[in-house]
């Protein structure tokens, strides 16, 4: 990465060049990977991830330049000592790096250029592309906001998901903008059309989708699925479209039911609704959002009181995102492709689809439907493999569904508005935490049986509330906390652990530690107290749940970064740490866990992703990958 930017200050713990002892890069426990250690990115293996490049920043900070970069998924050896990293500095060697993927280079400036090879078994790999120092701790991608609609919402960006769009091997961001007059679900009111960008980290804008006056704008309506679902080494974008949608040429929709609407058709009621019309499900091309493919949409409305209500407000609560589903066969023999999640209704119908796109066409993989179930959804949606077969479960809330659409288990403790996935307790098959809304109160259970860890009832409607390893304490089971509720609470058996300190919002990483840290609004604290991170130039989104615009692992080493918007809609503004750790773990993106977990980051009320092993004080070693990617395109 290179660009531009204002120090922050490099931590003074761990980190840094061969010797220098501390963390490590891998020693037992490490689990599967069907391929040997190389410089080659492999071709085959099981999970279809991305074929990424080495990712490295620069930032000029006090002291220094820091330097991080990523260690490849495939490149994890169970022999710490089997790689590492030569940091060059305007093409001369000065550094060999083996506890960690980051460095500071006490004699670099703000004109250095740096470029990272891996060593593997002794064997020097290719040299990554030089990079020049920011001179900020972040990068602006400029943007250009909307014209003000015909209904009079101005405009501005909301979420966004991430893929490599245009194939080079760097993470781009699809963002998603929202009219300032876009509306929740029980609120009546015509919007004006929601809009989807496509940015490079370079600061290109690639394209723009409009999704017409058929698609109503607000968070539970669009959720868009990023991924190269066709395995041609560039990512698709995926979402809800209808009559009147014009892809990223400019295009009306054209293919499959497409071909023969109507789009001049405006189908909103008196309310601002649409609850007639054609409903559909489009693929873009990732470069230039262009239509590829469009089907009906897996689950019509239908009968609009069939999901709750009968002016409109349930029949189009959505969630979407990406995951790694069976389809030519459950677990390990489905093919590790990625599928496009889509859900409709969670309160007293809950459907869950998943569709693939491959060989230029759209195709139903499965879809699951409730019909009867009573509140088993929430406001977000997450994916994990929850028996450790090779396909991912979906969890939706209070329920699984199989990896091959069939409900697993459901706690039937109903409708809630956090969910939080992944190894909440050592050594335990994955767990989920969420809150509740009609029995109040919150519960940890196991994702592939539904075994309730910890669970309170009562009380009024519970909104917010998260779980991780965030003290030092924290070595057997995940903290969690909610909104209204006073103290922090143990994953295991739900035993008060003290006052709760700091929101129950957001999460991340970001420092020296493997612990995480707490995002909410515009900053980043550590639990206890003390500022990390903030951002006054910058706002977030969704109103009272102030969200980012996303996190996740874009670039240099495992810990991830944060974008937020300017105030002023003028940028996106993508931040990253510079606290030295001597922790190495590949990038969490080549975990499958992680990366599909990010897909599903924008849907709705969002929610952090989490990895698929446990991160935090006194961790293992993480598993290898199983891992194969689509090459890039020449």
């Amino acid at each position: 990465m290179g660009g531009a930017g204002a120090a922050t200050t490099a931590g003074t713990d761990g980190g840094g060049a061969a010797g220098s002892g501390g963390g490590t890069g891998g020693s037992a426990g490490m689990g599967g990977g069907s391929e040997p250690t190389t410089c080659t990115a492999p071709t085959t293996g099981h999970y279809q991830l991305e074929d990424l490049d080495r990712g490295v920043v620069a930032v000029k900070v006090e002291g220094g330049v820091y330097i991080g970069w990523r260690m490849q998924g495939y490149e994890y050896d169970k022999t710490a000592t089997n790689i590492a990293y030569d940091l060059l500095r305007d093409g001369a060697k000065i550094a060999t790096v083996t506890d960690s993927t980051n460095y500071l280079d006490k004699d670099g400036t703000a004109e250095s250029s740096y470029s990272v090879r891996a060593v593997i078994k002794g064997t020097a790999c290719a040299e990554s592309a030089g990079v020049k120092p920011w001179v900020e701790s972040y990068i602006s991608i400029p943007l250009t906001p909307p014209p003000t609609g015909p209904n009079g919402g101005t405009y501005n960006a909301n979420d966004a998901s991430v893929g490599d769009l245009d194939g080079d091997g760097q993470l781009d961001l699809v963002l998603k903008w929202d009219p300032s007059n876009a509306k929740d679900n029980s609120q009546a009111g015509k919007t004006d059309n929601v809009l989807v960008d496509g940015y490079t980290l370079a600061g290109k804008r690639l394209f723009r989708i409009d999704l017409g006056p058929n698609i109503r704008a607000g968070a539970h309506y669009t959720q868009i699925s990023v991924y190269d679902f066709d395995g041609d080494g560039k990512a698709e974008i995926a979402c809800k479209t209808a009559p009147g949608t014009k892809d990223g040429t400019g295009k009306a929709l054209g293919n499959g039911p497409a071909a023969n609407d109507d789009d001049s058709q405006d189908y909103r009621n008196g309310d601002g609704y649409i609850l007639t019309g054609p409903e559909y499900l489009t693929v873009f091309e990732g470069e230039t959002g262009k239509e590829l493919a469009t089907v009906e949409y897996p689950v019509l409305r239908g009968t609009v009181s069939a999901w709750g209500d009968g002016y409109g407000n349930r029949v189009d609560r959505h969630n979407g995102g990406v995951a790694f589903v069976s389809d030519t066969g459950t677990g390990k023999a489905a093919s590790g492709r990625p599928s496009i999640i889509q859900g409709r209704g969670y309160y007293t119908r809950l459907t869950v689809s998943a569709y693939n796109f491959r060989d230029g066409k759209l195709t139903k993989n499965w879809i699951y439907d409730s019909k009867t179930s009573l509140g088993a959804g929430t406001h977000s949606m997450m994916a994990i493999d929850a028996d450790g077969d090779g396909a991912q479960e979906i969890v939706p809330g209070a329920s699984t569904i199989s990896s091959d659409g069939m409900l697993q288990c459901d706690t039937k403790m109903g409708h809630g508005d956090a969910l939080h996935v992944g190894e909440l307790i050592v050594g335990k098959p994955p767990a989920v935490f969420t809150v509740h809304e009609g029995l109040g109160g919150y519960d940890v259970h196991d994702v592939a049986t539904c075994e309730t860890y910890a669970k309170v009832t009562g009380g009024e409607d519970n909104g917010r509330g998260v779980a991780d390893y965030v003290l030092p304490t924290d070595t057997k089971a995940a903290s969690f906390w909610s909104a209204t509720f006073p103290d922090r609470y143990s994953a295991d058996d739900g035993r008060s652990l003290g006052p709760k300190s700091g929101s129950s919002n957001f999460l991340i990483y970001w420092d020296a530690d493997e612990l995480r840290e707490l995002e909410d609004g515009t900053g980043i604290t550590k639990v206890g107290g003390g500022s990390l991170l903030s951002c006054s130039a910058c706002a977030s989104n969704n109103g009272t749940k102030s969200t980012p615009t996303l996190t996740a692992d874009l670039f240099g080493d495992w810990r991830e970064e944060i974008v937020w918007r300017q105030s002023d809609n003028k940028a996106l503004r993508i931040y990253t740490t510079t606290a030295l750790t001597r922790r190495r773990i590949y990038t969490l993106m080549h975990d499958p866990t992680y990366r599909a977990q990010v897909s599903f980051e924008q849907s709705a009320y969002n929610q952090p992703p989490h990895v698929g092993f446990h991160v935090g004080a006194g961790m293992a070693d993480p598993p290898k990958p199983d891992m194969r990617v689509a090459p890039r395109p020449k």
